[in-house]
């Protein structure tokens, strides 16, 4: 669903309409993400705009901040030093851990991988990014897919009015989930908002179950909030599915219910306006749904607090 990128400073800080046009190319809603390779990148990358006249060049360095905020993520590759230029180190890194695509001013060795900057277009077929697939419904495959926003968002929102903290099938997708959280990103706030049902219990009951139903599940030293939603008359409806965060969203047809590989569920980007409209939705004070109950923290041994 998304994809990193290695670019070159000197390549998208060669001139204003370079960098405007390849900053249009990425984006949690575009598929496409700027690799921090290495992690000084930015600054590496306004350096290297030093040939350009003043105005230019705050151009060029307002958009590459905004495109670091925006649609960046972090690479976790090592830079050797020793190594001549930039390209040898992005295509050495390539070589332990494929990047979707490296992007360059140039490129001596005609590496399949590498796009010069100058012959970019979106119909390649390195750039031709899919904003939808379809997804087998188990906990690998979910999980792998939802992997990158997991990897990368500060607050991560697993949104399924349907969830079910009783379902092993549900148990078992939040567990792929949290552990992709819990070793690439732990410091990470993650939420589950679910919707509440008349015939179903609701977080008051789930307080006193949580013990026999979270222990791994959440991994050790996560938490997770459990909100309960109730629609308000006249209101916005809850229905849809999604994985949320500051970053972006994924829209997730079918939900989270590992129900096997047998069968598939859509999964599709959401344009940065929708997912940030959703997001928000779900803030405490969002009015949009009245809470249900208390809002739960649950820890790994499956201790409750309420918050």
């Amino acid at each position: 669903m998304l994809h990193e990128y290695a670019v070159e400073p000197a390549a998208i800080a060669e001139d204003w309409q370079t960098c405007r046009y390849l900053c249009e190319k990425f984006g949690y809603d575009r598929g496409r993400l700027l690799s921090l390779f290495p992690k000084k990148w930015l600054p590496l990358a306004i350096e290297a705009a030093g040939h350009l006249k003043p105005m230019e060049k705050h151009r060029v360095t307002e958009s590459l901040k905004q495109l670091k905020n925006r649609a960046s993520m972090k690479s976790g590759r090592p830079y050797d030093d020793q190594l001549p230029t930039w390209l040898d180190n992005a295509i050495a890194q390539h070589g332990e851990k494929p990047f979707h695509a490296i992007i360059a001013q140039e490129n001596p060795a005609n590496h399949a991988a590498v796009l010069k900057s100058a012959d970019i277009d979106e119909a390649m077929p390195l750039m031709a990014i899919a904003p939808d697939r379809a997804v087998p419904r188990d906990e690998a495959s979910i999980s792998e897919a939802l992997a990158c926003l997991l990897r990368q968002s500060s607050r991560i929102l697993f949104v399924d009015p349907f969830f079910d903290p009783y379902s092993a099938k549900y148990r078992r997708t939040l567990q792929a989930c949290l552990r992709i959280v819990k070793d690439n990103n732990p410091a990470a706030s993650c939420e589950i908002h679910y919707r509440f049902h008349p015939d179903k219990p609701a977080n008051a009951e789930l307080e006193n179950e949580a013990a026999n139903l979270f222990p791994g599940i959440v991994p050790d030293g996560l938490q997770v909030k459990i909100f309960c939603w109730r629609e308000i008359n006249g209101g916005e409806d809850f229905h849809d599915r999604y994985l949320l965060s500051e970053k972006g969203g994924i829209a997730i047809g079918a939900g989270y219910s590992a129900e096997g590989a047998n069968q598939t569920t859509n999964m599709h980007l959401m344009s940065s306006v929708l997912s940030r409209r959703r997001y928000d939705s779900f803030a405490r004070d969002a009015g949009f749904y009245t809470l249900e109950g208390p809002i739960l923290l649950v820890s790994s041994t499956g201790a409750v607090a309420r918050l």
